[in-house]
């Protein structure tokens, strides 16, 4: 198994785990770094569920973690944690959820699951390779009109036409199979290497998450999470990029009455009702964490409450 450490471990888990003898989920559990700390965390009376929607994630579980009998593990997407909490009788009980929305070591050091511009592989980039279809796919297919919106929309990619052009252009003389393919192309058509980032980042990120509707995803979450938890339960999402933070600012302003609601509609405000207090935002790793860990460089911690259902 590829060595995961695990993003701001500590001020994640101290944040989520205000109960110690509660009941909580994992809903990204990779490769089981931040479940494994939670469980030494937590008390023995407490109970922790955990999904991933990579099944090799399932399978590659640690053993020692599996025979935890406060731990129980599923495969599934996030977006579907209603559905979920309910199978496990828990709906409406779950005192945090923690998400880590990072790309895992493990899809990124795997060259065969084509996340990463650094390693030559098939473009897959799927994080459940058992449903829909490998980027490279997608790629002989979409329009150019598309994959220009996708790669600026996703990517922020100021060459997106430039780079979506070539794509297309190329794809009718070769087959643009592997990750070295489509970097070869992006090098092409960007006229000026960016400092200290490389060309292919913004485009690979682009695909990688139109490819799993990871932003749409991430919203449904959010939008279910309220009626999973318990009065006071809370949300711990770790970020790393801009339209991530987007999406959780977003639902924070829908989910407060004072923002959301027009100020003219004619409503009593015992009708209305605050969903979700922020705790903290945007807190970011130390300068020792980014030094031992560099993939925590862009992390960032939001966290979230649960108002009392009762006040109102």
């Amino acid at each position: 198994m590829i060595n995961h450490i695990p993003v701001l471990k500590e001020e994640s888990i101290k944040s989520l785990c205000v109960n110690k003898s509660g009941i909580f989920i994992d809903a990204t559990f990779g490769s089981g770094g931040h479940s494994k700390e939670i469980l030494n965390y937590l008390n023995n009376d407490a109970k922790l569920f955990a999904i991933d929607k990579d099944l090799n994630a399932i399978h590659n579980a640690e053993k020692n973690i599996l025979k935890d009998k406060r731990f129980t593990l599923k495969h599934g997407c996030f977006s579907s944690l209603d559905v979920i909490s309910k199978d496990w009788g828990i709906h409406g009980s779950v005192n945090g959820i923690l998400f880590d929305l990072g790309v895992s070591s493990e899809h990124i050091d795997n060259p065969e699951r084509g996340f990463s511009f650094k390693n030559d592989g098939p473009i897959d980039m799927r994080f459940d390779q058992n449903s829909g279809s490998p980027a490279r796919k997608w790629i002989s297919e979409v329009s150019e009109t598309l994959l220009r919106d996708v790669i600026k929309k996703f990517g922020q990619e100021r060459y997106a036409s430039k780079i979506a052009h070539k794509i297309i252009t190329d794809r009718k003389v070769n087959k643009i199979e592997n990750t070295y393919d489509l970097v070869n192309i992006i090098n092409q058509s960007i006229p000026k290497n960016e400092k200290n980032k490389h060309n292919a980042t913004r485009t690979f990120q682009a695909i990688r998450i139109h490819i799993n509707q990871e932003l749409e995803v991430l919203r449904k979450a959010l939008e279910k999470s309220y009626k999973i938890l318990a009065p006071r339960g809370r949300l711990v999402l770790i970020t790393y990029h801009s339209l991530e933070d987007k999406v959780i600012k977003d639902f924070i302003i829908m989910t407060d009455t004072n923002l959301s609601t027009p100020k003219d509609l004619p409503l009593d405000k015992k009708f209305l009702k605050k969903m979700f207090n922020v705790i903290s935002k945007s807190i970011k790793p130390t300068e020792n964490e980014i030094l031992n860990n560099s993939r925590s460089r862009s992390a960032k911690l939001n966290i979230l409450e649960k108002c009392d259902e009762n006040i109102g």
